[in-house]
């Protein structure tokens, strides 16, 4: 991170301000010190230090320095001279009770609208859930979150609750009503979980392609699809990838077919990949078979789509999950009350955000950089564009 002084006036986060000033208010205006919009921004800087719990939020919300403070659109209190800063209480009072699904829908709309793309690049989301381990709404019943990260971008574009008397499964359709409007026709990808009939025409209700592997828990459709494309392994691959690293070789091959004989919503092309992983000397060490089905069509749906498509649906795993749980302990959360378990996985969606959008990939250590001179937190407020320019 750059040691360069920060100008405070000179560096524009009007945008992310904007943002955050479009979510409702759930207080009575009358008695409210503070804005929302101050409130959550200041919180959002708390998190840019790696704070993890209300009690370091609301500590490291009054070491924010003066300028930043100002810049975030904090009152000024004439009798002390100085800028107001929102203690622990008055942000646990408001995380308790603000609206999650408008914030993770304009957060969502906002990563989304700082993201540069380029001409005829197709929009590829990743849907998965995650299980906040150490937010339980009660003895038997912990808080779920089903989110959409964009593949290759590591951004959080959509994110909701998913309810206590159900599961994940029965959430994409509400998840995919969220995304901001994505132009073109994007792909969703998910895991065997969501390899539903009920779940494929809701995508391509929403415009969208699949790609979903198959697994035991769809036995009929898993013999239907290994069926048709087994006799691809007698031919050479259609498609293949090696990397080294690790100590490890590991090689992917890919055959797809027409999805003839298939009985699946709206289902084009199926494919399978071959994994193998090897030492250095060339032993194999594990051989990984996945299957795939897509509602794709014509030539665009290729080896190489499902191959990269079904790797990066495992990017939602380690670009945000795992993330959410080195650099903030996610998993050892206690319990709050009301929405504030899922509001912190929001900031923290935001976060890694904001970093990315910088092109920031080491997350933990630019927290420790922030942490260290919180002022450096302004230089990534900025959206994409300025960061561009930078």
């Amino acid at each position: 991170m750059s040691t360069e002084p920060i100008d405070c006036e000179q560096i524009d986060i009007s945008s992310l301000l904007a943002m955050l000033g479009e979510i409702p208010d759930p207080r009575k205006a009358k008695g409210a010190i503070y804005s929302l919009r101050y409130i959550l921004s200041t919180s959002l800087v708390s998190t840019m230090t790696g704070a993890k719990r209300l009690s370091e939020i609301g500590r490291w919300a009054a070491r924010i320095p003066q300028p930043l403070l100002a810049r975030l659109g904090a009152p000024y209190d004439h009798f002390l001279g100085r800028y107001r800063v929102p203690s622990e209480k008055t942000i646990r009072r408001v995380l308790q009770v603000i609206d999650v699904a408008a914030l993770d829908a304009r957060i969502g709309c906002w990563l989304f609208a700082q993201t540069t793309w380029e001409n005829g690049e197709q929009v590829t989301i990743a849907v998965d859930g995650k299980v906040m381990r150490g937010a339980w709404v009660d003895e038997k019943t912990q808080v779920k979150l089903l989110a959409a990260l964009i593949h290759g971008r590591g951004l959080v574009v959509g994110q909701i609750r998913v309810p206590d008397d159900t599961n994940e499964i029965t959430q994409v359709e509400n998840l995919l009503d969220q995304l901001p409007e994505i132009p073109g026709h994007p792909t969703v990808t998910l895991d065997a979980a969501h390899t539903q009939d009920d779940t494929a025409k809701d995508i391509v209700k929403h415009g969208m392609d699949y790609v979903m592997t198959v697994k035991g828990n769809r036995p009929t459709l898993k013999r239907q699809t290994f069926e048709r494309v087994l006799p691809l392994l007698q031919e050479p691959a259609h498609h293949e990838v090696q990397e080294r690293g690790h100590g490890r070789i590991k090689n992917w091959q890919t055959w797809t077919t027409k999805a003839d004989g298939i009985e699946f919503p709206h289902v084009n092309k199926a494919a399978i990949i071959r994994r193998d992983e090897f030492d250095l000397t060339g032993t194999r060490l594990t051989r990984e078979y996945a299957l795939a089905l897509t509602s794709a069509t014509g030539t665009h749906a290729t080896a190489s789509y499902f191959h990269s498509h079904v790797r990066g649906q495992w990017g939602i795993e380690n670009e945000v999950h795992y993330i959410r749980d080195t650099a903030w302990r996610e998993d050892d959360d206690p319990t709050y009350t009301g929405n504030t378990n899922h509001a912190f996985a929001s900031l923290r969606n935001l976060t890694i955000g904001i970093l990315r959008l910088n092109g920031r990939r080491k997350i933990k250590e630019t927290l420790e950089d922030v942490a260290a001179d919180r002022n450096a937190a302004l230089g990534l407020l900025v959206t994409a564009c300025s960061a561009s320019k930078r």
